[in-house]
C-alpha cells in the first residue's frame, strides 16, 4: 500500500500555493489495474469450452515485492447459476489453480524505477460440463494482489 500526504499552502494575496508532497519513508507498493472489465467471450456450447485475454497492470515499489492473482467466482449475469469450482479450471500466467485460490504471478527482488513497470496477465479459463449449466455470459473478478517481500 502507498501513502502520499499532500499538503498545501493557502495562498496570500493571489500567490500560488505551494504543495510538498512527502514520499513514504518505509517500503511502499503500488498497483494500477487496468480500466474496465476483462472480457474473455461468451459460453454456448455442451462439453468444454475456454477462454483466455490478456491484460497488464502497472507495479511501482521502492522494495522488493510478489504479485498474486484469482478468479473469484463465475456467475451467469442473470443470477440463476454460478459455475462450480470443480467444473472449472483456470489458468494465471501459466499457473494452474482453483476458482478463488490465488496464485503468485510475478515477483520482483528489487525495486521498480520510479516511473513503474507493467506486467502481463493471462488468464485462461476452462468450464467443464456445461450441460449442466446455462449458456451466455458468466462474470467474475480478477483479484490482484500485491505485497512487499522482506
Amino acid at each position: 500500500m502507498i501513502a502520499i500526504w499532500l499538503m498545501a499552502a493557502s495562498s496570500v494575496f493571489g500567490a500560488a500555493p505551494s504543495v510538498p508532497v512527502m514520499v513514504p519513508s518505509g517500503p511502499y507498493v503500488r498497483i494500477s489495474p487496468p480500466g474496465g472489465p476483462f472480457y474473455l467471450g461468451n459460453f454456448w456450447e455442451a462439453g468444454t469450452n475456454q477462454a483466455a485475454g490478456r491484460t497488464k497492470v502497472h507495479v511501482v515499489a521502492n522494495c522488493p515485492y510478489q504479485i498474486q492473482a484469482s478468479l473469484q467466482g463465475l456467475k451467469h449475469v442473470t443470477g440463476r447459476s454460478t459455475m462450480s469450482p470443480k467444473h472449472t479450471t483456470v489458468v494465471i500466467n501459466g499457473a494452474q489453480a482453483r476458482l478463488g485460490e490465488r496464485v503468485q504471478i510475478a515477483r520482483s527482488n528489487k525495486p521498480t524505477t520510479p516511473s513503474g513497470v507493467d506486467v502481463p496477465v493471462e488468464l485462461k479459463v476452462a468450464m467443464n460440463d456445461m450441460v449442466l449449466y446455462p449458456a451466455g455470459q458468466y462474470s467474475g473478478a480478477l483479484v490482484i494482489t500485491i505485497m512487499a517481500v522482506p
